[in-house]
């Protein structure tokens, strides 16, 4: 099977589809750790984001702020779950997803990037096609692209979220929680956290339909109390498929893709950690540049900085 690393705020994927587990290396005793189920009644896409928060001091106070984070863009099936990877299609080493919606039979996404020479910032919507897992540009303004209703069931199973929080992209299902890995750090959460009994957290929403109650894992916090501040981690389930999203060919005929395998339906309760090894591949290099991650990021977690302080 293969394995998948990612450093601090770099996505590195291999090929279409894969199985993998991608592994986040970072310290931090406090994980916000927030997702939107995007519904149009049959299939989800699924907006991720962990963030990790410190302590800023100035001369004579500390306080809580966000020292770094990462966003995924997943799409939901009913049955499988996929990560969607853009950043070899932009030859970007980060996008921020900005919205999204389903509208007229078709996804459209707005999406935000750097150029490689991070000479350009690039902001466009894009219509995103689930079957063949392309995109083509679409030439109109997000504020011109009509919102669609978001649903809350996917094919008559309802969407329940783990820790029901404020909206997002102007809808209601999205969870938002804060993960504190000991009691010292659950003083300073800007929130009360959640403080786990023991060493794997999963994150993840339900599917319920009568007596019956599924749940879809998105990814798995490694809570182990260290009180020397060593490093933490987090990583998605070995059965999420990588998918590298491509050009729409309009000439090429739509062909349905292979019948998807089952997603994982983990309980909350189990501690079963996925293997995984480390890979040596990369897709970019944080330290000799400015843009993508380091600039990207920080202009998307100013607007939660403030909100927070």
């Amino acid at each position: 099977m293969s394995r998948l690393v990612i450093p601090t705020l770099i996505l590195l994927f291999l090929t279409v589809p894969v199985s993998a587990v991608h592994y986040v290396r970072e310290p931090g005793p406090l994980y916000e750790v927030k997702y939107s189920v995007l519904s149009n009644g049959t299939e989800a896409l699924v907006h991720l984001s962990v963030l990790q928060w410190g302590l800023d001091c100035g001369m004579t106070s500390c306080w809580p702020a966000v020292f770094g984070g990462h966003q995924f863009l997943l799409h939901f099936n009913g049955s499988q779950l996929y990560l969607l990877n853009f950043t070899s299609l932009f030859k970007a080493p980060y996008v921020d997803y900005k919205g999204a919606t389903f509208t007229n039979g078709s996804w459209y996404l707005e999406v935000s990037y750097y150029s490689p020479d991070c000479s350009t910032q690039v902001d466009k919507i894009y219509r995103l096609d689930t079957r063949d897992f392309c995109i083509e540009p679409a030439n109109v303004s997000w504020f011109y692209v009509p919102k669609g209703e978001a649903k809350d069931e996917i094919n008559g199973w309802k969407i329940e979220l783990q820790s029901p929080g404020p909206g997002e992209w102007s809808y209601t299902n999205v969870s938002d929680m804060f993960i504190a890995l000991n009691q010292n750090a659950s003083k300073w959460s800007p929130v009360p956290p959640t403080i786990p009994d023991s060493g794997l957290f999963p994150v993840y929403f339900t599917l319920k339909k009568d007596n019956v109650a599924r749940n879809i894992t998105l990814i798995y916090v490694n809570t182990t109390d260290n009180p020397l501040g060593l490093v933490q981690g987090l990583w998605f389930p070995d059965d999420v498929k990588i998918v590298n999203i491509t050009v729409c060919e309009k000439t090429s005929a739509n062909t349905s893709t292979d019948t998807p395998a089952e997603a994982n339906l983990t309980s909350p309760t189990t501690e079963t950690r996925p293997n995984k090894t480390e890979t040596t591949t990369n897709t970019g290099n944080t330290e000799t540049s400015i843009c993508g991650p380091g600039l990207i990021g920080l202009l998307a977690l100013v607007p939660l900085i403030s909100r927070r302080r």
